[in-house]
This record gives structure tokens, sequence and C-alpha cells, in this order.
């Protein structure tokens, strides 16, 4: 008896580092080799590429570029005859998505399509921009067979504006690596910690004025970054005025953060959106409370008062309330980490998500279904 022919998987994955990346990376580690066939289209530029270079897997080189212009057409060049080869095609984020989604309309694939937004691209832009954005997903809502969410909430938004209909979508949580932050925690007392590219809708200004509020009631606490990005040294001058600057870190991008995490006395996200984070799923994993801005999934992953607590958005009094909740409960503190990790251990592991995805990907195969590119 011959083994089945493995599934020809083709992902696209546009962002060069941060969460979207690193959720791929754990698919591909996850997912069985002996039943897909993996193909990666990502810019060389990419904490992919690096990582992936010189293995097995094919590797097909898109532009970097976030903003709309001729390196599109380009990358379309690039993924048209990769798409046609493809069993399923599954872009990530906003930019591959879109072009993952238009190579399989001009190729009658769209049938073999699945998009994973990561967080709308209409929520990162206001006014003309945003219904722009907004229309280029409706669009290509289209060009797909299936919409997985990383949250319900993503997928609750995404209907009521009007992208795609309800039996086109799916919820899979994000998952991480659960070995990867097993280190017993050993919090260094005040240590707050923020992981997270340097980017406007992570909001670095909120997480600094919560944390210049509560300073002063404890003098000996500090603020790390982890991240880096083209809003990091407006980051810093604003530390300085605020008059912390000597009690932040400015680290950059890490390879070691399960070993800081393991230090941290809380780990604080002060978004304006967010799809499902994987920096919170990854600090409860450690076993570190959080306190987060009640934006996107974070309420289906942040359990208020059990395993971190919950601010309003845009708020930096609220985020400071909570840090200084944490800072001068130490015990509390400890006790959110130890129910963060079990629930992390419980619904957030990155089997469980590769496993579902699996699931996606056989039917599929096993369930061609009528094109949708008319």
């Amino acid at each position: 008896m011959t083994a089945p022919t493995p599934i020809r998987v083709l992902l696209a994955c546009q962002p060069l580092h941060s969460g979207v990346p690193h959720h791929v990376l754990d698919l591909i580690r996850s997912l069985d080799p002996t039943r897909f066939r993996l193909a990666l289209a990502c810019p060389r530029e990419s904490v992919l590429w690096d990582e992936l270079e010189g293995g097995r897997l094919e590797l097909h080189a898109i532009s970097a570029a976030r903003e709309p212009g001729l390196p599109d057409v380009r990358s379309l060049a690039t993924l048209l005859p990769l798409v046609r080869g493809a069993d399923v095609v599954h872009g990530h984020s906003a930019k591959a998505g879109f072009l993952v989604r238009l190579a399989a309309f001009l190729t009658g694939r769209s049938s073999t399509c699945v998009f994973t937004p990561h967080g709308w691209s209409f929520w990162s832009a206001g006014g003309a921009t945003g219904r722009l954005y907004l229309s280029y997903e409706r669009l290509a809502a289209r060009w797909c067979r299936t919409i997985i969410t990383v949250s319900a909430e993503e997928r609750d938004a995404g209907l009521a504006a009007g992208v795609g209909s309800a039996a086109g979508y799916l919820v899979i949580p994000n998952g991480v690596d659960l070995a990867r932050f097993a280190r017993t925690p050993e919090p260094v007392a005040g240590r707050v910690l923020m992981v997270g590219r340097f980017a406007r809708p992570k909001r670095h200004d909120l997480a600094l004025r919560a944390f210049a509020d509560v300073h002063g009631r404890f003098p000996g606490s500090e603020l790390w970054f982890v991240g880096d990005g083209d809003d990091r040294r407006a980051a810093e001058q604003l530390a300085a005025e605020l008059g912390v600057r000597d009690s932040t870190r400015f680290l950059g991008v890490r390879e070691d953060v399960p070993d800081l995490l393991a230090r941290a006395a809380c780990v604080v996200l002060a978004s304006d959106y967010e799809g499902c984070p994987l920096s919170v799923i990854e600090a409860m994993a450690a076993g570190v409370p959080v306190v987060a801005t009640r934006v996107g999934g974070v309420p289906e992953v942040v359990r208020d008062g059990v395993t971190g607590l919950v601010a309003e958005r845009g708020r930096p009094d609220g985020l400071a309330r909570g840090l200084a909740e944490l800072l001068g409960d130490g015990g509390r503190a400890v006790e959110m980490g130890r129910a963060g990790r079990e629930l992390a251990r419980e619904r957030f592991s990155r089997e469980q998500m590769a496993a579902a995805t699996a699931q996606i990907y056989e039917r599929v195969v096993a369930e061609p279904s009528r094109s949708r590119d008319s």
C-alpha cells in the first residue's frame, strides 16, 4: 500500500518580522512533512528567509515594499505559476494576502485559496485610505475559499464591514511553541516588558506614559522594550521628555525573548488594534501576567482579573492602574501568571493551531468547490 501523495501548499507572507512571520514559521514547523509539501513566498529580508534558507523548504522571493507600487507587479508574476501549481494556497497578512488572492483569481484557482488577515488592513488607516483598503478586502474576499481569522472579534469585524460571508470564515486562534516558554519564572520586581515592532498601532507612547505615571510610586521599576521599527527614535525621545529614559531599555530585536519573559514581573500591550497578539500568548505561556488594551481578540485570550488585567483602548491611565496593581502585589501577579500558563497550555499551543489549519488544507483538496471567480 503506497503512502498518499503529499498536499502541495504554497504559503505567502510579506511582513519582515514580529508576529505574522513567527506565526507562519510555527505553522511550517508543526505541519506533518509526510502529509504536506510546503513552499514559501516571502521577502529575502524576512526573518522567515533567514530561518529557512538552506533547508528543504522551497523559497521564492517577493517584494518587501509595504506600500502598493511597481514591485507588486513583479511579486504577482512570481506568484502566478506558484499558485497554478499548488493544491492549496494560503496568504498571510494584507499585502501577500491580496496578491495571492489576485493570482488565484487570474489562474482560476480561487477555490484552493485561503487567507489569514492577522488584523484587517482597513484597521490601519482612516479616511480615504481606510475606505480604499476596505474596498480591496471586499473584492478579494470573492477570490478565496476561506478566511481564517485568529479571533472571533476579527471575524465579526470583517462581517460587519461587508467582507465576505459568514459561511466563508473560520476562527483558529494563534498558538506558540509551549516548550520554548517553559522556563520557571524568576521575576525581577518592578520589571515591565513590552514586545512588538515600533509602529504606531502598537502605541509605545501609551506604554511609556503609563509607566511614567507609576514610576514615582515604584522608583526601582523599569520598562524594557523588545523590537525595532520606524517609531523607535520617537519612543526614545518621549522617554526622555517624561523623565524615565534612565529607567527604560531599548533592546532591539532579540532571540532570547523566553529568557527575558522569565525575568519580567509583567508584560504590557498598549495596541490600538490586534487580531490575537502572539506577545500576549507568549507571556501567558511563560507564566507572566499581562496588562493589555481591550482590542481585537485580547479579551478572548486574557481573562481579566484572572490571567491579567484589561484596560480600555487609548487610555494610559487605565494601563497605569493595571501596572500599579501588579507591581504593588507580587503575590497576585504570580497567581495570574500561573493561571495564564495553564490557559496557554490548554488552548494556545502551536500544535493545536497547526492541526486545525491542516484540516482546512485537507478539506480544500477533498471537497473541491465551485470557483468563486465569477
